[in-house]
């Protein structure tokens, strides 16, 4: 079976190669563009070796076998005639057809992680979130938390004793030790 699987990956790797030596009939002189057949491939790439197998195909097999069957599959394209059987082989007789548990458990895993995204948008339509909202847009709420000097207002307040600047940090702090508000955060003017 492995014999066969290997003789499949040859034959589709020699199907690629035919597909891109199919430049070679259309750079000659009077080369068409569209198809080329697996007998102006063959023929442009290795001319004798063409003509010495339809000669010994005539005289030790039957003059029958080349000319009607043989020159009708070479009209078909050289990728197809490799690919195909190619293909069928290597699909046909490749190891491990069927996964194992853990196989089957990993791969589920992976789908469920692709899927996330989309259970969790799911999710957050039924909560409310709809698709018109733009929650990535910058929230300026918490901008008040921080004052001139770049320290936030829990910070002043652990530094309610230290008056550094002799600013309203510092009011505030003592109007949060004294247990009142005074509605200013220290963020300044906005």
């Amino acid at each position: 079976m492995k014999v066969l699987f290997y003789l499949g990956c040859v034959l589709l790797v020699l199907a690629f190669a035919a597909g891109a030596a199919e430049v070679v009939p259309r750079s000659m002189p009077g080369g068409r563009s569209g198809v080329v057949s697996a007998y102006e491939l063959w023929y442009s790439a290795w001319p004798g070796s063409l003509i010495t197998t339809q000669i010994r195909i005539e005289r030790h097999l039957h003059p029958m076998l080349w000319d009607p069957l043989l020159v009708t599959l070479l009209k078909l394209p050289a990728w197809l005639l490799l690919g195909f059987p190619g293909g069928l082989l290597a699909w046909f007789n490749r190891s491990n057809k069927q996964m194992s548990e853990a196989e089957r458990l990993d791969l589920q895993k992976q789908e469920e992680s692709f899927q996330l995204y989309d259970r969790l948008a799911r999710e957050a339509r039924e909560a409310g979130f709809g698709d018109h909202e733009d929650d990535q847009l910058p929230d300026h709420a918490s901008h008040d938390v921080i004052d001139g000097r770049g320290v936030t207002t829990l910070e002043a307040d652990y530094d309610m004793k230290i008056d550094l600047a002799g600013d309203e940090e510092a009011v505030y702090a003592e109007g949060l030790a004294e247990g009142k508000d005074t509605g200013d955060t220290g963020g300044g003017k906005h």
